[in-house]
């Protein structure tokens, strides 16, 4: 190959179809042999927390919430990792092949540029809901977005319709 791939970006957006998925970022890394990173971006919500909350909730108390709202999110990850590899016990690797982090922010598209500009990415992979070119149009789309700028291959798989979850590799 001549660009291979050792490193794979697995954009979660936590919807209910996004198992499926997963079980594609993870079975394309274990075949490549290359290492996987999850990220999901969940919605800032610390600024609206200080104008609702400020006179009432210390500061402290604030971030205490927010950071555990992330860490609830890493956890449900880790939960369909564990969960993956229960269903699949000789696909489990040796050591840990996953990092998960966890970004708040309201330009999804850009925090996922982000962190293939800020790590040696070399494929994004991403559900998409096929919402189509008018809805996309109307309300942006965040994989129209990471299409447009990303300079790094990008695998697409649909969520939501009667997709069937890749193949176990050939023994």
């Amino acid at each position: 190959m001549r660009h291979p791939i050792r490193s794979l970006l697995y954009a979660a957006d936590l919807c209910e179809d996004c198992e499926t998925v997963l079980a594609y970022a993870i079975d394309m890394a274990s075949r490549l042999g290359a290492t996987l990173q999850v990220l999901s971006v969940i919605p800032e919500q610390r600024e609206k927390s200080l104008i609702e909350a400020d006179p009432y909730v210390p500061q402290a108390a604030l971030d205490q919430y927010h950071d555990a709202r992330a860490l609830r999110v890493q956890q449900h990850i880790e939960a369909q990792l564990t969960a993956f590899y229960a269903l699949r016990p000789d696909d489990a690797p040796a050591h840990p092949m996953a990092t998960i982090s966890v970004k708040e922010g309201d330009d999804v598209a850009q925090l996922i540029l982000d962190e293939v500009h800020a790590h040696p990415i070399d494929m994004v992979l991403m559900g998409s809901h096929g919402e189509g070119v008018l809805m996309g149009l109307l309300f942006g789309s965040v994989v129209q977005e990471v299409t447009r700028k990303t300079r790094v291959p990008l695998l697409l798989v649909p969520v939501g319709h009667d997709v069937a979850a890749p193949a176990p590799a050939p023994e």
